[in-house]
């Protein structure tokens, strides 16, 4: 609805018509028809009057001015100005402001009407028909210009007012008939008007039934209906608003059942506002309106609009919040925000746009509130044209990806050149550089297209390249560089001081690619070739004037580093090369000179290259020549003819001559050669010297097999050793006498070879000849060949068979051996077709194993008494892993972390306690001063104490007062309040043991405030747990069978049924049974009743009244005899069938809205269930379902169906009420379900009776499986995600408020009862009783001090609130473990050691049978396995110390320990004998079958508790800077006192100069006299004179040094610090000592401090 200000009514008019009436009726008799028809006139006049005075009035609160009066409104409308903007006001496009001719009126004003006026008049009507409205109420252009039909253009006006308050465009026009006047006049007037119309008056009534099927709006049922509203509203009565607000007559639209609480608080708000305003303005009299205060139609509306919006904002917010795109979409398709533009396809653009609005909200107001409708719709429009944005860049993503998929260049760069893209300046002259390598780029993606984001990034860079082309093309250096280092162009290490020589490189390559443009990658790598190259001449050129350095100083170190330097430029250089470096170099050098005639000539890089080559190539031939030459002499040495030969072959030798056949020659010769040498003497030097061929000597060593050029120390060359020249010259000799001894045979083998070659060309010839004669005789030959091959195939046949039969014995032999390799044969290819196939094998057998494993699981699992051998095979599993282990230890360290950042946490939050305390003790101070200040003046020895005193404000600020007893008053009763809140037990039994009457207002008063109604998820959790909790106690205690639930009437259930009914569950039922109890009775004319005798009276009446006649019945049968009637048989069989669907149609409403039901009564049942069961364990599924549905359908539904006008369940108008017959439909239903769910048939033989109590068991089959599902619900814990650590998690400690009354009426009553509540006295409960100590009066707990009586706390001081910050005083950890608990898992323990080495059928036969060496052996390596996994377990998780010690027993001492430890658990209660092996076994079974479970929790804990550290951990940072900022608090606070102080003093300073201000002195006498000092120990009173006392500032804030002096002797110095003389006035310690001598007054202290120090 628009916001449109607000039509006012009048308020008891005149009623003329009413007169009339009344005159007519008093003279009724003496009427004439002309009078009659003159009344009939005037009612007309006046009639239309009224409908002037409504349309002039509506048409007011549309266009916000005030308009003529009735009797010439018709005048004013002629000139259609105000009809135009009246459509301009709804159809702003059919009719613009500017195509209203003379809008102001001032044409007509001054020449009258126009014809152009006539165009104002047509606009209005095409604003009627842009809307809309049906052209039966469309007024012709001459009936309102020209005046013919002006009631024509007042009915038009009537019906858009209707038709547009239909849409929600406009207010309602209020029906003023009756109830405003006119004088006789303006009625003659206006009948003579009508009069000269002539024309009939409109039915102003059938408006609504043309527009809506005859839809009529009583405004005196509005009327009623908005005054109900408002009483209800006044009341506080939630339901009735919600009944009141809809009724239809109220004409109200978007009503919401969730939000029926906050309409009555935002109507009770505006009520309650406008009464304000009213009062305000002027007294209310008699001729007031009331709607004055009272709120019209429209404002509850606009209040219930309002509502709605920010509950539809809201929904917005959860979904972003959740980050939910359906239900976002869902909430802004809410009809109450009038959201414009709005499509499902942009959803996901909704949830960013909104979410970074709302976020750049929270940052701007520094808030969280939800975005608002004009917010929301900025958004949405913001989003549409990010999303178009969106579409459009697709569609030309889509074509650039298509244009690459083909060979067209030139569309490729047309479609980079679209706007939508948002691309890069695109070159169209490099299309085919930015085509190829798009294509390239496009071929390297996984779904072979690109993204707008890799496509920006890629025509960016081609861009970049194209303009380098561009610039190398046209020769333009400075183009070029600044193109180059370009960060576009994303060219990595550009050294602007190379970029001559990367033009000239890349205009090199440029001119080889010819017309083609450089790709990036030529760039690039031109760059990194120019860089390459710079780089290495400059270190080569350092590193070749270091080698010249060195060789021109003659130092081999330095030339060897110089040429090991990467720079150099020189590969293979090596170390023991390195004296014939610097010779060669020298050398290279020296040449160098003389040609250039320089004497410092260098060497270049070149010329130290070759030397360097030359030296390792004449290293590698001089060392090869020397193994040579060795081997040569070991092989004579050794006279090996074959190895000598093969070493005088080698190469690295380079004899000449050497022959193969003249080995023995050349050992004789040469071993002779080295006798002789032997026989001369042999030094046995390793050492020998080579002389190569340039002069130059190398030297070897024969052991070492290393050659060097440098002559060794001490060198002897060896004797023996023969040379490479002795060697060829032997070579030579032997050689030279061979060859010619060989030189004849060589023609020897010649002719053979000749002759060869003729003898085979001979029989090839012969063999030709023969072969082509065959050929040509072929037939015959083929029959030459058959007979000759029978012959010989019969004669061997004749043989073989005369064989077999002399050898028949043998033959069989052979065959038995053959059947027998058959049959191996088929065996192997059997086995060769398994392994082949040993996949399937191993498959197929392990379908077989598995199979027979789930069987044995299976019978673990369901099995009650699971065999030993299966708990045998399955005992493994609860050995733990690496991993298992793992876990372990990370779940003990988190556990660990958490209790220790707890108690962290708990440390932070008393160090926050005690700066606060701090904190209110500077403040407590200060303001205590302000008021000592004004009698400082007055201080005489009469009213010291009365200074004192004003300084200890204890008295007077009640319970929250800044005190040591007062603080731990408060802290006990928070204390108290958290211990109520969190067990339950206290307040469940507490509400057993007040009377019956007491305890429904003793929840209302203490546990809805304590818990807060259940507002919040930890409250909710809470109230839960004390309904379950109490519901427990009183059917533990106070039930003693299950019908005495349903039979009785037991609190707890009665009270968390009212609870969940009015406060959580009235909108469940309303919605779950609303629409089904809505159609029932909608359709009037069912007939459900089944009585014989109501029928047959029911018939007879009927009868009797259509045929007007008496039946001839008898009136009063019995129920036979009314049976024994087809027609009330058939009558009854139709009420049966009614009955059987109305039931059906409210009980499948009931079962497909479970999930509405409210989960505390869903979980209660629950509770309720499983309560009853444990306590009567023999009670029938059955009998426990029928308390069950007792609770969920008779306490909760079945009220609600009965009346559901009393429950606001289905809709009624203000002042209805239900029929008769609507009661008793609803009552039968009723009745029909509470039977079905208790299972209770009707009495009666009739065949009637039999049929519903056929139906009934069918429908409790149906209820029975409701109230199992209604029991499904999973726990609290789940439900409300709470669990041991949530309370440690609480950022912002919960808060309560409670009156004082309720206050002191808890603790009385907790202290009358807490021997019951509490029997030990180390009860928790108990001891903070104790802290608290007796109840306190009303007085002391407000304060007030002594002057305030208890006369003066009136009613009004019992009912105001305190505020309690609840705490625990309790630590949560508690590590106490029983007993009997480590004697169990050491028994099963043992147990699984002993069944997984040692078989047997049973337990007890185990035990009895002395085990077997081997089974010995294998439970020592099972326990040594276990010892190895023990070594490798954290210590922390390491098993118990009698654990550890019962794995070093034996097997035969841990059974004998087994019968022990079952005995004493028998003694303990833990099993029950006989049957103590079964359970045991049992409990081991379950701890396997839990095992996957106890996996599944461990991870689930893992993961909550890295949930809960860190929530700690941001806990601990949130505490931790509080600390902080209290503790700088506290220190600008006490600078601030210091700072005061110093600016006080700051004239007096200036007036003295720079002197520094004196410390105070005073005199002891000085001291007593002011109140301060009371005595000194040991020192009598006249003395105090002769003791002086300094006191100064200190170094440290807040601290002052005190020095004592006595008879100008110094004595000692006592460091003061102001918070500790604070915390002693919070304490309440009046004296305090000084030197351990003198006692002073604290207050009087202070006092003087703050004077004289901080200036106050």
């Amino acid at each position: 609805m628009t916001n449109m200000g607000v039509i006012k009514k009048v308020q008891e008019p005149t009623d003329w018509v009413n007169s009339i009436v009344v005159t007519k009726k008093k003279n009724d008799e003496r009427l004439t028809a002309e009078q009659m028809d003159e009344q009939r006139i005037q009612n007309v006049a006046y009639q239309y009057l009224c409908r002037l005075e409504e349309a002039k009035r509506w048409m007011e609160a549309c266009l916000v001015e005030e308009l003529p009066a009735p009797t010439e409104l018709e005048e004013a409308l002629r000139n259609g100005v105000l009809l135009a903007r009246l459509g301009h006001r709804f159809a702003p496009n059919a009719v613009p402001l500017k195509k209203i001719y003379d809008p102001d009126q001032l044409r007509y004003q001054a020449a009258g009407l126009q014809f152009r006026h006539t165009d104002n008049i047509n606009h209005w009507r095409n604003a009627m028909t842009s809307l809309g409205l049906p052209a039966i109420f469309h007024p012709e252009t001459t009936d309102v210009y020209d005046k013919k039909n002006m009631p024509r253009a007042v009915y038009c006006i009537h019906a858009l007012s209707l038709y547009l308050y239909r849409l929600g465009l406009a207010p309602q026009i209020y029906d003023l008939y009756g109830k405003v006047k006119f004088t006789e006049e303006e009625i003659n007037n206006m009948k003579l008007e009508l009069d000269k119309y002539g024309i009939q008056m409109p039915a102003f009534s059938k408006i609504g039934g043309i527009l809506a099927n005859e839809l009529s709006v009583d405004e005196a049922a509005v009327h009623a209906a908005v005054v109900a509203i408002n009483e209800a509203v006044d009341r506080g009565d939630v339901a009735g608003t919600a009944a009141a607000l809809r009724n239809p007559a109220a004409l109200l639209t978007d009503l919401q059942e969730a939000l029926t609480s906050v309409y009555q608080e935002m109507l009770r708000q505006a009520r309650r506002s406008k009464a304000e305003r009213a009062a305000t303005k002027h007294r209310l009299s008699k001729d007031s309106d009331m709607y004055e205060e009272y709120l019209t139609q429209r404002e509850i509306q606009e209040n219930i609009s309002v509502v709605n919006v920010r509950a539809a904002v809201e929904q917005v917010d959860e979904a972003l919040d959740a980050a939910d795109e359906l239900a976002l979409l869902s909430a802004l398709q809410l009809p109450c925000l009038t959201l414009r533009g709005l499509h499902i396809d942009n959803g996901p653009w909704y949830l960013d746009q909104l979410s970074v609005d709302r976020q750049q909200k929270a940052m701007d107001q520094g808030s969280v509130d939800p975005l608002d409708r004009d917010e929301l719709q900025d958004a949405i429009t913001t989003a549409n044209q990010d999303a178009q944005r969106a579409r459009n860049m697709a569609v030309a993503l889509q074509s650039v990806n298509a244009s690459l998929h083909g060979d067209d260049p030139r569309r490729t760069v047309s479609c980079l050149m679209t706007p939508d893209l948002q691309l890069p300046e695109v070159f169209p002259s490099a299309a085919v550089l930015y085509h190829r390598e798009l294509q390239l780029l496009q071929g390297q993606t996984p779904q072979m297209e690109l993204q707008q984001e890799e496509l920006f990034v890629a025509v960016e860079m081609l861009s970049a390249v194209a303009l380098i082309n561009q610039t190398l093309e046209v020769g333009l250096m400075q183009e070029f560089g600044s193109s180059l280092v370009s960060p576009f162009a994303a060219l990595s290490d550009v050294d602007p001081a190379l970029m001559d020589r990367y033009f000239e490189y890349l205009t090199g390559v440029k001119q080889q690619a010819g017309k083609d443009y450089l790709t990036w990658n030529h760039l690039q790598e031109g760059v990194n070739s120019v860089n390459m190259s710079a780089q290495d001449e400059h270190q080569q050129l350092l590193a070749v004037g270091l080698v010249n350095e060195a060789v021109m100083d003659g130092d081999p170190d330095r030339l060897l580093s110089a040429l090991l330097l990467p720079s150099c430029g020189v590969d293979n250089v090596l170390p023991a090369n390195t004296c014939r470096y610097l010779t060669l170099l020298t050398k290279a050098q020296q040449r160098k000179a003389q040609v250039t005639r320089d004497p410092s000539a260098e060497l270049w890089l070149a010329d130290i290259q070759e030397a360097v080559r030359s030296v390792n190539q004449q290293s590698q031939k001089a060392l090869k020549l020397c193994l040579a030459v060795a081997a040569v002499n070991q092989a004579v040495k050794e006279n090996r003819v074959k190895q000598t030969v093969r070493v005088l072959c080698l190469p690295e030798l380079e004899l000449q001559g050497v022959l193969a056949d003249c080995g023995g020659e050349y050992q004789r010769e040469l071993y002779g050669l080295m006798n002789r040498r032997i026989y001369t003497g042999d030094n046995r030097s390793p050492w020998v010297q080579v002389r190569l061929q340039d002069g130059s000597s190398y030297y070897f060593h024969l052991s070492r097999l290393e050659g060097s050029w440098e002559r060794p120390n001490g060198f002897i060359h060896n004797s023996v050793f023969v040379d490479r020249d002795q060697i060829q010259e032997v070579v030579s000799g032997v050689s030279a006498s061979y060859c010619r001894g060989v030189l004849w045979r060589s023609r020897e083998a010649l002719v053979v070879h000749l002759q060869a070659r003729c003898r085979g060309f001979l029989i090839r010839r012969r063999l030709a000849e023969r072969r082509r004669y065959l050929m040509s005789h072929t037939a015959a030959v083929v029959v030459l060949q058959a007979h000759w091959r029978r012959l010989v195939q019969q004669r061997a046949y004749r043989r073989r068979l005369q064989f077999l039969y002399l050898n028949w014995r043998a033959v069989v032999k052979i065959q038995s051996f053959v059947k027998m390799w058959l049959v191996r044969r088929r065996y192997r290819a059997r086995l060769d077709f398994f392994r082949r196939n040993v996949g399937a094998i191993i498959k197929i057998q392990a379908f077989f194993r598995a199979n027979k494993a789930r069987e044995e699981y299976r019978m673990l699992v369901h099995s009650a008494t699971p065999p030993l051998s299966v708990v045998r095979k399955f005992v493994h599993l609860l050995d733990l892993g690496d991993g298992d282990i793992r876990k372990e230890a990370e779940l003990l360290r988190l556990r660990e972390e958490v209790v220790r950042s707890i108690r962290f946490n708990r440390q932070l939050e008393a160090d926050l306690d005690l700066m606060d305390l701090k904190i209110g003790l500077l403040v407590r101070n200060r303001a205590t001063l302000q008021e000592v200040v004004s009698h400082c003046k007055k201080l005489t020895k009469k009213n010291k104490e009365q200074l004192s005193d004003m300084m200890d404000v204890e008295r007077s600020k009640g319970l929250k007062a800044l005190s040591r007893e007062r603080r731990e008053k408060l802290e006990a009763y928070q204390h108290l309040f958290y211990l109520l809140q969190t067990q339950p037990l206290y307040l469940a039994q507490l509400i057993f043991l007040m009377p019956q009457c007491r305890s429904t207002s003793f929840m209302e008063m203490l546990v809805f405030s304590l818990f807060n109604y259940g507002s919040d998820r930890r409250e909710a959790f809470l109230l839960l747990q004390l309904f379950t909790e109490a519901l427990r106690y009183e059917i533990r205690l106070k039930v003693d069978r299950p019908q005495d639930v349903v039979t009785g009437n037991p609190t707890v259930i009665k009270m968390l049924v009212n609870f969940y009914r009015h406060a959580r569950g009235h909108n469940a039922l309303k919605e779950a049974l609303g629409p089904a109890l809505q159609d029932v009775l909608v359709d009037r004319t069912l007939n459900i009743r089944t009585d014989p005798v109501d029928v047959y009276k029911t018939w007879i009446n009927q009868t009797e009244t259509q045929t007007g006649q008496k039946s001839s019945l008898p009136y009063e049968v019995s129920p036979e005899d009314a049976l024994s009637h087809p027609e009330v048989q058939r009558r009854i069989d139709i009420a049966i069938v009614n009955l059987k669907n109305l039931t059906d149609r409210v009980f499948k409403a009931i079962t497909s809205n479970l999930h509405k039901l409210p989960y505390g009564l869903r979980y209660t049942a629950k509770v309720l269930r499983d309560a009853l069961k444990e306590k009567f364990p023999e009670a029938g599924e059955d009998e426990l379902y029928k308390v069950v549905g007792n609770l969920v359908y008779y306490r909760y539904m079945n009220p609600a169906i009965v009346a559901p006008d009393g429950f606001d369940v289905v809709e009624r108008s203000a002042g209805s009420t239900l029929q008769p017959e609507q009661r008793h439909l609803l009552g039968s239903i009723a009745r029909m379900l509470q039977h079905a769910a208790a299972k209770k048939h009707f009495h009666g033989d009739g065949y009637h009776v039999r049929a519903l109590n056929q139906y009934i068991g069918q429908t409790h089959t149906r209820f029975r499986r409701f109230l199992v599902s209604v029991c499904d619900v999973p726990e609290p814990e789940e439900r409300f995600c709470m669990d041991e650590f949530s309370e440690q998690l609480i950022v912002h400690r919960p808060v309560v408020y409670i009156s004082a009354s309720e206050l002191i009426n808890t603790h009385k009553l907790l202290l009358e009862h807490q021997e019951v509540l509490g029997p030990d006295l180390s009860d928790p409960l108990r001891l903070i009783l104790k802290d608290l100590g007796p109840v306190p009066s009303l007085q002391d707990l407000m304060g007030g001090g002594e002057s305030l009586s208890g006369s003066d706390l009136g009613p009004e001081s019992s009912k105001t609130e305190v505020s309690l910050t609840l705490t625990n005083k309790f630590d949560i950890f508690n590590d106490d473990k029983p007993d009997a608990r480590g004697l169990l898992l050491s028994t099963k323990q043992l147990i699984m050691d002993v069944i997984r080495t040692q078989s047997g059928d049973s337990l007890g036969q185990i035990l009895r049978t002395m085990p077997s060496a081997d089974q010995e052996v294998c439970h020592d390596w099972l326990m040594l396995r276990r010892a190895r996994q023990d070594a490798r377990t954290p210590e922390k998780m390491k098993r118990n110390q009698s654990l550890v010690a019962n794995g070093n027993l034996s097997l035969e001492e841990k059974k004998r320990k087994i019968v022990r430890s079952l005995r004493r658990l028998e003694a303990l209660g833990v099993l029950t004998p006989p049957r103590s092996h079964d359970q045991i076994l049992q409990m081991i079974a379950k701890d396997i079958r839990q095992q996957r479970v106890h996996r599944q929790r461990r991870g689930a804990e893992l993961v909550k508790l890295r949930q809960t550290l860190g929530s700690l951990q941001a806990k601990s940072s949130f505490h931790s800077e509080q600390v902080d900022f209290y503790r700088h608090y506290i220190t600008s606070c006490l600078d601030n006192l210091t700072n005061n102080s110093k600016s006080a003093n700051k004239k007096a300073t200036d007036n003295k100069g720079k002197k520094k201000l004196p410390a105070l002195s005073y005199s002891a006498a000085r001291l007593q006299e002011k109140g301060v000092l009371l005595e000194i120990e040991d020192l009598p009173p006249t003395q105090f004179k002769n003791v002086l006392f300094d006191i100064a500032a200190g170094q440290e804030k807040g601290t002052f040094r005190v020095k004592a002096r006595f008879l100008g002797v110094e004595m000692e110095e006592f460091l003061l610090r102001y918070q500790d003389l604070l915390q002693l006035q919070y304490e309440g310690v009046a004296v305090m000592k000084m030197f351990d001598k003198a006692k002073v007054n604290v207050n009087l202290l202070i006092f003087l401090l703050n004077k004289k120090f901080f200036n106050k």
